[in-house]
């Protein structure tokens, strides 16, 4: 963890500020998309009672989860239709990118708010990115983090396809238990939802 003294908590504020505002002016698809994963992600970690610094540690990390993005080309983020094999590993570089900018805030916990944006595509059973972590391995705010990004996905509009009906992504998403989701968490993530 770094020195607490390292940035002042107004300064942290006005960096976190300005990092929002590029990820916003960047893509407001993703912007307004990371602002809809904070509400379900702090949402569930209430639920499964995180403490307040916790859900402060989740709600940043949930904020800036995809700002990676603002390093990927706009014909590879924008584009209508399938990703070539190349062009997926480069979207996938979002994370590492993610956990790098992060990573540079000198201020107490965003050391961890980098490993945590790192690791939000991890899968339950291995088979996620970057690093191909598995169950407890993975952060706890990613798992949460995973489970709040693929629903928000899913149920939003993207240039490739049209939004799924919220019944059809929880299907969708169920399939996905003990796979890609943790399944600790994702029977309360569905609970949540009424699902």
């Amino acid at each position: 963890m770094q020195d607490a003294e390292a940035v002042p908590a107004d300064m942290l504020d006005r960096i976190t500020g300005a990092l929002d505002a590029a990820l916003r002016v960047r893509d407001g698809y993703t912007h307004s998309h990371c602002g809809r994963v904070v509400t379900l992600a702090l949402e569930l970690g209430r639920t499964v009672g995180l403490s307040r610094a916790a859900l402060r540690l989740l709600g940043t990390c949930a904020r800036f989860h995809d700002i990676g993005k603002i390093g990927i080309p706009d014909e590879i983020l924008r584009k209508p239709g399938p990703l070539s094999g190349a062009e997926y590993e480069r979207i996938k570089s979002h994370s590492r990118i993610g956990a790098s900018i992060i990573g540079q805030v000198d201020a107490p916990d965003m050391d961890e708010c980098a490993r945590i944006i790192l690791h939000h595509h991890e899968h339950f059973n291995g088979n996620g990115y970057p690093d191909g972590l598995t169950g407890d391995e993975i952060p706890l705010c990613s798992r949460i983090i995973a489970l709040a990004d693929t629903y928000d996905a899913l149920t939003s509009r993207r240039s490739y396809r049209d939004s799924m009906p919220a019944g059809g992504a929880l299907a969708a998403m169920r399939g996905e238990v003990g796979l890609q989701f943790d399944p600790r968490f994702a029977e309360r993530f569905f609970r949540m939802l009424g699902a």
